[in-house]
Formats: structure tokens, sequence, C-alpha cells
């Protein structure tokens, strides 16, 4: 039976989901990285936190007195079809890895880099790749093998929005107020001002002063009041925004934005 020595390790992350694992993601090498691996002895295994790579023992002798380095090219797929939306891809269309172990493989470059869409503008689910790494490393002498290899990571960031309320009903003609119930003298906590798009005639609408990062629950407690009546407590918690409940609209600039929508009724 072959035996296999643990290269490198790779956790990947989302601000999504407070910063832990990201869930669903499927690593999938391409044909010329799969054919060197082959070559190589290398195997790679999905982890709950991302992705490992292993080498066959009686190839990594071999590999280690070579120095050729290996160009691994890998497709990540993910099962929830929203993340290309809720991942703030940056502009140069590069993210860094947050430095791991370095005593396995020689880390000479990393990139990930967002894939693109399909020319109908769809994107995510199984079929298509979400984004792509591209790792150029070498492999070197281990003097503890026996030691767990510590992951490399990367740290994926929340695309922000602003959230906006629309109320209807009562609490329409009410003068309103949304309170951060955990700000402080030192954090001021979230604003909110009226907005001059509606969803109905009679309804009305506040804005967030900030785009706020996306989150799968997000953890924000707001109340809503009535200015009019000394601060009078009308909700005592506001439901919090959904993701999939957003809507664009342009600010006073005349930029467009993404908001997310909280429809409350009362």
């Amino acid at each position: 039976m072959a035996r296999y020595r643990h290269m490198l390790a790779l956790d990947v992350t989302h601000e999504f989901y407070g910063g832990t694992a990201m869930p669903g993601l499927r690593y999938v090498p391409t044909v010329e990285t799969a054919a060197l691996m082959a070559r190589e002895g290398l195997l790679l295994r999905a982890t709950a936190a991302g992705m490992e790579l292993w080498q066959e023992q009686a190839q990594q002798a071999d590999a280690q007195r070579s120095g050729e380095p290996w160009q691994l090219a890998i497709d990540v797929h993910a099962s929830d079809a929203l993340m290309r939306f809720y991942t703030a891809w940056p502009e140069a269309g590069y993210l860094p890895l947050v430095p791991g172990d370095a005593r396995a493989v020689q880390l000479l470059r990393a990139v990930v880099q967002p894939a693109p869409q399909a020319a109908d503008g769809r994107g995510g689910g199984n079929d298509r790749p979400v984004f792509w790494i591209d790792i150029a490393c070498r492999p070197q002498a281990v003097a503890q093998p026996h030691q767990p290899v510590l992951p490399w990571r990367i740290a994926l960031q929340a695309g922000k929005v602003h959230w906006k309320y629309f109320f209807s009903g009562g609490l329409a003609a009410k003068q309103l107020s949304i309170i951060d119930l955990d700000a402080s003298p030192s954090e001021p906590g979230l604003s909110f001002a009226r907005s001059p798009l509606a969803a109905t005639r009679d309804g009305t609408a506040y804005l967030s002063a900030v785009p706020l990062p996306m989150r799968n629950a997000p953890q924000q407690r707001l109340q809503l009041r009535d200015e009019g009546m000394a601060g009078r407590v009308l909700i005592k918690r506001l439901p919090n925004a959904n993701i999939e409940k957003v809507g664009k609209e342009r600010d006073l600039n005349g930029q467009s934005m993404i908001v997310a929508e909280i429809y409350v009724h009362q």
C-alpha cells in the first residue's frame, strides 16, 4: 500500500460566514494539473476547511532532487449559486494568501482569481467554477515529517450593501427612528435616514448611511421607535436583511447601488 506525505494545506474562509470555512466548495484540478499530479505521485484531498496536497513517499526524494517547481491550477466550484454575488472580488482580480506552513513545499507564487461568468450572466453552481487557484511551489526536505502541516489560508471578503427598510400600514404615518442597540459612546453604530424612494404611494423607506458586509446570519440588533411619541418603542427587534431580497437604486450622486430590501407592515 502506497504511503503519502502531507505537502500542502489550504483553507478557504469567508467573511459572509463570519470568517469561518466556506462550505460547499469542490476543488477540481485542470487537465494539465491532473497530468502533473499523476507524474509526481500527488494526491489532492478535500477537507472540511479546504484542500490538501499529498505526495507518494516513493517519488518524493526524486522530486526534491530535481528541484522542478509544480504549477498547480485548481478550479473551485460552489454549491451556493449566490457566492459570486456576495463575495467582494477585488478589482485587480487577485486575492492574497495568508501565510502558512513552508516546511514541505516552498511557495513561489499563489494567485486566486474569480472565474468569468457564463455568457448569459449566470455564475456559480456546480457546473461552472466560481474562482481559480493557481499555485507555483517547489518540494523541499521535511525536517519533521510527522508534524501536522499548518494550512495557508484564502480569506474571502463579503460584498457590502445598504440596508433599506420599507414601512407600510400605520407605521408609514409616524415619525420613525431606527436605533442600533449595540451603539455606544465609542461606537456610534448604524444610522438610517429617510429615503425619497418608497415601495408604495402611502409607504415610507429608510436607508442605512453606510453599506454593510453581507452575512448569512446578520447579528445587528435594531429597534424601531416613534420620535413623535417621545421615542416610544414600536418594534423591539426589526428583521435583519436577507441577501435573497435585493434591489437597485441610485444615490444622491446618481450612482447605482445595491440595497437589501426589508419590508415591514404594521
